[in-house]
């Protein structure tokens, strides 16, 4: 048992969404370490570009309104902490689908080419 989750919810919904990455990466014909690799980059500039954006508007609406200075900085910070966690998320399940899926793929390949 652990104690930062006791009944195991995170880690079911974990991998959940670690099964669910890993179906459309499959689905997207991602079969190889550069491909995934690609993934990681792509989301990495996607959520960049949308955390600017964000940021962007926020700013505009903090000139148009300043007094809901406070309002916007919490929410700049929830929308950057929730972003920064995605993209963590994101890279690590493509990290475990190159581990699991791909590399497994490749030994098992290297096995039956060799029998």
């Amino acid at each position: 048992m652990k104690l930062n989750d006791p009944f195991g919810r995170l880690e079911k919904r974990h991998q959940t969404n670690y099964e669910m990455m890993r179906d459309a990466m499959q689905k997207g014909s991602i079969d190889t370490v550069g491909a995934a690799q690609d993934v990681i980059k792509q989301s990495k500039n996607r959520s960049l570009k949308f955390l600017s954006v964000v940021l962007v508007v926020l700013l505009l609406i903090l000139c148009l309104f300043p007094n809901l200075m406070p309002a916007l900085v919490c929410l700049a910070f929830i929308v950057t902490l929730w972003t920064v966690n995605s993209m963590i998320s994101g890279k690590r399940y493509v990290d475990r689908y190159i581990k699991e899926e791909l590399h497994g793929r490749t030994k098992e390949q290297d096995h039956s080419t060799q029998g």
